[in-house]
């Protein structure tokens, strides 16, 4: 069976995860959901304040991947003694699963009528503490057999695309502008109310487009043109960064295009260190790119 990519929606080992989930996690349903909305109120006291808007939105609309990081530090951090009497049992649960071998990670994925979702997979059982992030008046936390919720692998960065255009309103297009990222980060996406990025830099995006030879970053590559001008801005923005941009859209899709065939060439001879290069341009590109703001009602 395929390994797992990095918060790949995915269970290996089903059968024993489900054994364990019925045994440990299933019989203490209502203390899990009171541990996961204890939790959650002590994110929203500090993200709520810290990031009171996002693309224009109040929180906690679009911030599905914020809770869900700060979700996974406050389980680590977690003092048991000063949990809700209501909760103490769901923490008592989710101890014994793991001490049993019970399975718990982060995932991302797409879920049919919510777009891109970030949420807690502990052995078969779905758990989503921002389900309010996608939609007001949502239950912040909702706990659903993983078979049942729909959360389904991103298939491409084509299928990434037509994602961040549904849910971001973003206007994507193929990362002619800098070839030399253009393999792992082959997407430019303009955000309304955010600013101008080089996409994906999703951990597992990253790792798909090395998994598949390039493939999906080449199938994008080769779709048309950036307008001039936004080529110009974009360009002018990561050249004054000290990278080294393309002359123009049709060399640089060239140069995009060459390089994808190189890496699945050399497969896994220079892959890692690659990796970890590509992931820290990327980082300093698109902190470069925020001065690129795009108008909350437009994507230009």
């Amino acid at each position: 069976m395929m390994s797992l990519l990095p918060h790949e929606p995915r269970i290996l080992d089903t059968a024993r995860q489900q054994v364990l989930t019925e045994r440990c996690l299933l019989p203490e349903l209502p203390a899990l959901r009171a541990l996961f909305l204890h939790l959650r109120g002590g994110i929203d006291a500090t993200l709520g304040q810290r990031q009171p808007l996002k693309l224009g939105k109040p929180y906690p609309l679009g911030c599905c991947a914020e809770i869900s990081l700060a979700l996974q530090q406050a389980l680590r951090e977690l003092d048991p003694a000063q949990l809700p009497p209501a909760a103490i049992a769901g923490h008592a649960a989710l101890a014994r699963f793991q001490a049993a071998g019970g399975t718990s990670r982060r995932v991302w994925g797409y879920q049919r009528g919510r777009g891109m979702r970030h949420a807690l997979l502990v052995g078969t059982l779905l758990i989503d503490a921002a389900q309010d992030s996608s939609a007001a008046g949502l239950p912040p936390v909702a706990l659903t057999p993983f078979a049942q919720a729909g959360l389904a692998p991103v298939r491409d960065h084509r299928h990434f695309a037509l994602l961040a255009g549904t849910d971001w309103q973003a206007h994507v297009y193929p990362n002619h502008v800098l070839p030399a990222l253009a393999p792992y980060a082959p997407l430019v996406a303009l955000v309304p109310g955010g600013s101008v990025r080089l996409e994906a830099d999703a951990p597992y995006m990253l790792a798909l487009a090395r998994r598949d030879g390039f493939s999906s970053s080449a199938a994008v590559l080769a779709m048309p043109s950036m307008t001039a001008a936004l080529f110009g801005a974009v360009a002018d923005v990561l050249a004054q960064a000290g990278f080294t941009v393309a002359p123009d859209a049709l060399q640089g899709k060239a140069a995009a295009l060459d390089l994808c065939r190189q890496y699945r060439d050399a497969g896994a001879r220079t892959a890692d260190a690659r990796h970890q290069a590509t992931m820290t341009a990327l980082a300093r590109a698109n902190e470069a790119l925020q001065v690129l703001r795009v108008a909350a009602q437009s994507a230009g």
